[in-house]
Order: structure tokens, then C-alpha cells, then sequence
């Protein structure tokens, strides 16, 4: 009988050294949103607003009338800390391994990415800030915390995503002197609105001779806005923002802490920083809530 591959014992595995990882990590609005400083746990800043206009004629050589100074309102915002942790033993770190020589380097560049998607994740679904206290952390509100002028709901019925509700919201967002650029949107709803009949003019791209179909601005009758999906974003709502409103202030920058060697038969390390979200003149957003 001859030796099949069935019973050989002695054949070497085969394993390829190419580790395939298609989890995504792009993170649109972190990486959209500017970049400021945070000096304490609770992080302020001031906000002013134009008295309305009003019907003005003075009379010739009338006085001089004056009204109070604008006084700023302080808003503000808790930072929030986030880490990820990444460890190998010595003996994994040396042994013959597919894909990379060093499990920490690479660990360390997972964790990173990891880091990211946290604080997207914060920036969209944190519905409220906490102080915390010594058995609670702290937390920053996300987007939805701040955004409550111009809140488009259903009364939590859910509904179709139309070309006149995303009108709406931004008029919305405008008529209080906004000025938004962006919409973000889960992969639904960036479909939904391609979909647009005013807005879905397929044009062929010259080169390659193809129909484009996709739409990544979209004019309304208040402006551009740039349609933006994002992985992360809730199903049953949208974002309608002034992208120059919000920045990222950071406390502590994200740093790589290694683990000391000695302590124990190990490499380590941990990904940490504290950061919060400045959200200046919420009005000028908007969020659609109730989708299908």
C-alpha cells in the first residue's frame, strides 16, 4: 500500500504567513474633528449670541443708548480616559510564529487602532457626561449630548429617511445661524440618500467609462454637504453638523506605556490617554432621529 498524506505523521504543516484582519478602524468623525487642549477633568469654554435684530431709526442728534455688554455663557465637558492593554509571554514573543516577528510590535499597533474606534464610538453614542467619582468613570458626551436645539424625532416612531426630512435638518440647523457641512450617515442611509431623485445624477467617469452613481455631496437649498458614512454611526438616526464646531481636547495625548521589564516573565505594554469632546454653538447642528 502506498503512504498516503492520511497517515505520514512527519509532514510539515502548512500555515501561510500572510494574517488576513479586515475588522475596519477608520474613524470618521475623530479624525474630522479638530484638535485643542484640556487643562483639567472638566474642560469649558465660552459661547455668546447676537441680541435679534430690531427695528432701528434714531432721530437726528437723538442721545446715544446703550445696552449691556454680551456676557459669554460657560459650557463644558468631562474628559474621559481610554486604554487599551496588549501583552505576550517571552516565550511567544521568540518562538517561529507566521505573519510578524514580534507579537508586541504588533499588538501595539492593533491596540492603537483599537484606541481610535473607542473614541469614535464615545463620540457617537455617549448620550450624556459624568463626572464619576471613585467607582464610576468618567465620561465625556458624545455628540448627542450637546446636540438638543435641533432634534428632528418621531415621537419614537420610526419612519423613511426622505430627501425633505435632510432639508429639514439642515434648515434647521441653518436658521439658527449654522452653517453645516456634513452629514453622517450608517451605510443604509448613505444609500437612501443616492437614492435621491434631485440629488442622483450619474454621470460617467471619463476613463474607465463607468456610471457613477455615488454621491458624496449633496447640494441643498442651504448649501454643500458632504455625505459621510461611518461604520460606527447608529442605524435609526443621522448627524447634521458644522464640522469647524467641534474639536478634540486633550488632557493627556495618547502614549505608549510599557510594561517594566522583570516584574514578571512577559512583554507588555498599554495605550492610554484622556481626552473630551468641545461641541461650540450646538444649534448650529442637527440630528435626525426615528429612522427606519
Amino acid at each position: 500500500m502506498a503512504l498516503l498524506t492520511y497517515n505520514a505523521p512527519a509532514n510539515k504543516e502548512d500555515l501561510s504567513d500572510i494574517i488576513t484582519n479586515i475588522s475596519p478602524y477608520d474613524t470618521p468623525l475623530y479624525s474630522m474633528f479638530g484638535r485643542g487642549v484640556a487643562k483639567s477633568t472638566y474642560h469649558e469654554w465660552p459661547e455668546e449670541e447676537l441680541n435679534p435684530p430690531q427695528a432701528n431709526a434714531k432721530l437726528e442728534g437723538a442721545d446715544y443708548t446703550f445696552e449691556d455688554a454680551h456676557t459669554p455663557q460657560r459650557k463644558g465637558n468631562y474628559t474621559q480616559i481610554i486604554s487599551r492593554g496588549y501583552g505576550v509571554s517571552e516565550t511567544q514573543e521568540v518562538v517561529d510564529k507566521p505573519g510578524t516577528k514580534s507579537v508586541i510590535a504588533r499588538s501595539m499597533v492593533l491596540a492603537m487602532r483599537e484606541v481610535g474606534t473607542d473614541v469614535e464610538y464615545a463620540i457617537i453614542r455617549n448620550t450624556a457626561m459624568n463626572a464619576g467619582n471613585a467607582t464610576t468613570a468618567r465620561q465625556m458626551g458624545g455628540v448627542q449630548a450637546f446636540v438638543t436645539s435641533n432634534v428632528l424625532d418621531n415621537s419614537g416612531t420610526a419612519r423613511d429617511l426622505t430627501e425633505e426630512l435632510l432639508n429639514d435638518a439642515i434648515q434647521a440647523a441653518w436658521e439658527d445661524g449654522g452653517k453645516p457641512d456634513t452629514v453622517v450617515v450608517c451605510g443604509k442611509h448613505k444609500r437612501k440618500i443616492s437614492s435621491f431623485s434631485a440629488a442622483s445624477q450619474r454621470t460617467i467617469e471619463a476613463t474607465s467609462k463607468k456610471l457613477v452613481a455615488v454621491i458624496d455631496i449633496y447640494e441643498s437649498d442651504f448649501g454643500l454637504v458632504r455625505i459621510v458614512a461611518d461604520r460606527w454611526m447608529l442605524t435609526d438616526r443621522l448627524f447634521v453638523i458644522e464640522k469647524g464646531r467641534w474639536k478634540m481636547a486633550y488632557l493627556r495625548p495618547f502614549k505608549k506605556k510599557p510594561y517594566p521589564d522583570g516584574i514578571a516573565d512577559k512583554k507588555a505594554g498599554t495605550i492610554v490617554g484622556e481626552l473630551t469632546l468641545e461641541a461650540r454653538a450646538e444649534a448650529a447642528n442637527a440630528i435626525i432621529r426615528d429612522l427606519n
